[in-house]
């Protein structure tokens, strides 16, 4: 069973406040927020057992063990199960790990508790920025899952989960996604499955059958309208955007409109 600390989306005075207290990691993109979010979402203690999913390059892990003396895991297999050339093209994952021996990387993905050796009840938290939007639909029950039986009675999961806004992709996507959120209660679960990166509701769907919660969307108010509508909504800027496209040689734009869902849940039982 979990509680529920927040559940939102990232809104620009917080990352304004980030930004001017300096705190790590804080930029003016999405991932500028969620860094900080997650460091000032929390009090971080040296006894702490710390798993990044999707750690990737990031410095958070880093920053995180060498500011607060935690036991810091980073958890990503760098594309060697996929063989995806994307992850070598500017670093060597070898060189990045051997750079940084206070973590402890593990090359692996999550989703299947049998083929892990990541070790069951550990972790006093459990973090992502930017990561689980990545995960096939089909696994992303299996994920969340895997990452129930990692954490520890009393432990915490902070997760900014990458969303598109349905109104890019024209005024029908708009009106789908809109119809999830009112209606999703008639949906067959089977259909939230299929449209899981489609609204907050479908998301959240996924997340409470794969463990004990019971997460609201209406509740937290994080609806599609929410996402098109309110003007404090933090959105990935443009530069940010074609910098990735350039960078994985798409020949198309996959997005624009960008923000993050904020899940910050307590497990209590």
């Amino acid at each position: 069973m979990y509680n529920e600390l927040e559940i939102a989306f990232a809104d620009a005075p917080r990352l304004l406040r980030y930004k001017l207290d300096d705190v790590f990691g804080a930029e003016f993109s999405l991932k500028g927020f969620d860094y900080p979010w997650i460091l000032q979402s929390r009090k971080w203690r040296n006894s702490d057992k710390v798993l990044d999913v999707g750690a990737g390059y990031s410095m958070l892990p880093v920053h995180i063990a060498d500011n607060y003396g935690c036991e810091v895991w980073a958890l990503d297999d760098f594309g060697e199960a996929s063989d995806e050339q994307f992850w070598t093209r500017n670093q060597e994952p070898r060189e990045h790990i051997a750079k940084y021996p206070q973590i402890k990387y593990v090359l692996e993905r999550l989703g299947s508790v049998e083929q892990s050796s990541l070790p069951i009840k550990y972790f006093d938290c459990i973090y992502s920025a930017s990561t689980l939007e990545h995960v096939p639909t089909p696994m992303a029950k299996q994920v969340w899952s895997h990452m129930d039986k990692l954490l520890k009675p009393g432990g915490e999961m902070l997760h900014a989960v990458d969303l598109k806004l349905p109104s890019h992709r024209g005024l029908i996507s708009l009106l789908k996604a809109a119809l999830i959120d009112v209606f999703g209660f008639l949906v067959p679960k089977s259909y939230m499955t299929a449209n899981l990166y489609y609204t907050p509701r479908a998301y959240l769907s996924v997340v409470n059958s794969a463990i004990d919660t019971r997460i609201s969307s209406r509740k937290w108010g994080v609806g599609v309208l929410k996402m098109v509508l309110d003007p404090e909504i933090v959105f990935e800027p443009l530069d940010w955007v074609y910098n990735r496209i350039v960078k994985d040689d798409l020949t198309e734009i996959p997005f624009l409109r960008v923000t993050s869902l904020l899940i910050h849940i307590k497990k209590v039982v």
